[in-house]
């Protein structure tokens, strides 16, 4: 008896000091944070999952809760399970276009054992800062950056007007003036090619390459978005190329811009934004229809 007492005990006490708390699933607790939880259409956000009460990582969480009102696709990435303390905590990316408030109920924690979990509730706010806010309304992803202005980006304007300076000391100083020579004739240089047509030739190119065949939907979205930028700088001498999509259509409100263009140059500026900044990829079918719209832009406004 003495000797099952001493060979028993230090079993029961490995059972219950490491292989219970790993067994009891319904001690284990979630938690969901959202940050932050008031948004604008097209902007990210993080949600945090935590778990407390289990010594092994959960498996995963599962959105299926979430399904009818904030689809699988708005999750952009989500990391691996990390320790915090007494908590595993697992951080998601998501990203939202729609106007509303959202009340999302649980979302299903998977612990390792097969067992589950539920977390609590959370209340999402989207909203806009625009009255009646439209498609056109809508903000780009995300600004673009400008670089700080150093002082050797005007090193040679300062040269040159050193340069002028002492040249015009030099003639000052002269004593005798010198016969004035007979200026030769300059040629007329020719005048640049007309905005639209510098943008179909390049339109043109892009559609021979076909680069979303290759699965290059970055390097062509790019392409088409400056394409675009450069004919409504050059066409309507605005700073397209240094604006956002939200800034391009405020200058061009102060243009003769087309009212029947403005929805289709805003959704190809955001759908060119989604994918370059969000990593969002429409659907196969609109790769060449976008090649086609910015070609109508560009002869409707020519």
């Amino acid at each position: 008896m003495v000797s099952l007492w001493k060979t028993g005990l230090p079993a029961l006490a490995l059972f219950c000091g490491i292989l219970l708390p790993q067994t009891l699933p319904g001690q284990a607790q979630a938690n969901a944070v959202l940050n932050p939880a008031r948004i604008e259409p097209g902007d990210t956000f993080a949600l945090r999952v935590l778990v407390a009460g289990t010594a092994v990582a959960p498996k995963r969480v599962s959105f299926a809760a979430w399904q009818k009102q904030f689809p699988a696709d708005n999750v952009l990435s989500r990391s691996n399970w990390t320790r915090s303390g007494t908590h595993w905590v697992q951080q998601f990316t998501l990203i939202s276009f729609d106007t509303t408030s959202l009340q999302l109920p649980p979302l299903t924690v998977f612990l390792h054992l097969g067992d589950t979990i539920q977390t609590n509730p959370v209340d999402l706010a989207i909203t806009t800062m625009f009255k009646n806010a439209d498609l056109k309304d809508m903000a780009a992803i995300r600004d673009i950056r400008r670089e700080p202005v150093l002082w050797y980006d005007h090193w040679p304007w300062a040269l040159g007007a050193l340069a002028g300076v002492l040249a015009l000391a030099w003639l000052l100083r002269r004593k005798k003036p010198r016969k004035k020579a007979v200026p030769m004739p300059v040629p007329l240089a020719a005048p640049p090619p007309p905005a639209d047509k510098i943008a179909l030739e390049k339109l043109a190119a892009l559609e021979q390459q076909k680069p979303w065949l290759k699965g290059d939907l970055l390097a062509y979205y790019a392409e088409l978005s400056l394409i675009i930028r450069e004919y409504l700088e050059n066409r309507y001498s605005v700073p397209a190329l240094e604006s956002t999509t939200r800034e391009i259509a405020a200058l061009l409100k102060k243009t003769d811009f087309p009212d029947t263009q403005k929805s289709p140059l805003n959704f190809l500026l955001q759908q060119s934004d989604l994918v370059k900044y969000a990593e969002m990829e429409p659907p196969k079918s609109y790769h060449e229809e976008a090649l086609e719209k910015a070609k109508t832009l560009v002869l409707a406004t020519a």
